[in-house]
């Protein structure tokens, strides 16, 4: 039988390359330049980043975040500003649309509601 922890480990790792394709995707859409090992660098980079100025700031936290975000995609893939914001929401978008089809997926197939109780 497999052990739980690597279970845990694997949809971990499963759910990091899902939440880079989003990045990616929007990067291309832009024509930056980009592979997806970059991407998921720059996932890994930004999701530390995020995670310490969460620690130490707490007022505005959203707005900070959202323009750490947004220099992080410009300085990686050689971005105008606008295009790095425009990359920044086009993720947005897709990781919405993607949740909530995720969401309905799990609703009729296991019965398990991610939005509703």
């Amino acid at each position: 039988m497999i052990e739980i922890n690597l279970i845990k480990t694997i949809v971990i790792l499963v759910l990091f390359i899902f939440s880079a394709m989003p990045l990616h995707r929007a990067i291309k859409f832009f024509k930056g330049k980009t592979k997806f090992s970059k991407t998921l660098l720059i996932t890994f980079i930004s999701g530390i980043v995020i995670s310490l100025i969460s620690s130490y700031i707490q007022i505005y936290l959203g707005i900070i975040t959202s323009i750490a975000l947004i220099w992080i995609y410009k300085k990686a893939y050689k971005l105008k500003w606008f295009k790095a914001f425009l990359v920044w929401l086009l993720q947005i978008i897709f990781i919405t649309i993607s949740s909530i089809i995720t969401g309905i997926l799990l609703n009729l197939l296991l019965d398990i509601s991610l939005f509703f109780n």
